[in-house]
């Protein structure tokens, strides 16, 4: 599905292609050959059925030369893990932030969902102020360590993205305020219950984003 079509099906939204002036506060787009990932990708990792799945490291991954001139490009040599992030996801049910850039690779199309750290409240933020980005396979973005942000929403059944964070961001830590995991504070919308339930902030005020697929 085309961002014409998506938008045609999702008036109440403004989705804007990825290359729009409006993302340069939220990231950048990286003219990247990433061919070889992409097509590991698609070879060898496969969308759950049902749900989303994130696995924040894979070893042969890792080792392609495209993901390794990206990391050293993007991250100046540090330490850097490149994951997959796929699924059925369409609705922004939750938004988080990092201390660090987030890198993603567009294995599918997918509309990524941004906001801004500053426009914050404290530990609330209100869906209203997020922005929707379109963005087509074989794009390379860096999300700015300012940006709002969460799990990409499909355009087609499922989506499949490669993603690159410093080593160590999510693993477990002691919960403090809405920092949920190393490197990762997270809130969630009060509708999440399970997120809710196992412990997250429901800060995430305002509507869930949610996409339409069919007339």
């Amino acid at each position: 599905m085309n961002l014409q079509k998506l938008q045609k099906h999702n008036p109440q939204y403004v989705i804007k292609s990825i290359y729009d002036p409006a993302f340069q506060t939220y990231g950048k787009v990286r003219d990247e050959k990433v061919e070889e990932a992409i097509q590991y990708v698609t070879a060898n990792v496969q969308p759950p059925q049902n749900g989303n799945c994130y696995i924040a490291s894979d070893e042969e991954l890792e080792k392609l030369p495209e993901i390794q001139r990206l990391s050293q490009k993007i991250y100046g040599y540090l330490d850097v893990m490149a994951g997959t992030v796929s699924g059925d996801n369409d609705v922004l049910n939750g938004i988080e932030y990092h201390q660090c850039s987030e890198t993603i690779i567009a294995v599918s199309d997918y509309v990524l969902v941004v906001g801004h750290v500053w426009d914050m409240q404290g530990k609330i933020y209100n869906s209203s102020l997020c922005e929707c980005f379109y963005v087509p396979q074989g794009t390379v973005v860096e999300i700015y360590s300012t940006t709002l942000h969460y799990t990409p929403m499909r355009v087609e059944e499922k989506f499949q993205t490669i993603c690159l964070l410093l080593r160590g961001t999510g693993d477990a830590c002691e919960r403090e305020g809405i920092l949920k995991k190393k490197n990762k504070w997270f809130i969630a919308h009060p509708d999440n219950t399970e997120k809710v339930e196992a412990g997250d902030y429901p800060g995430l005020i305002g509507p869930m984003i949610k996409l339409k697929y069919d007339e």
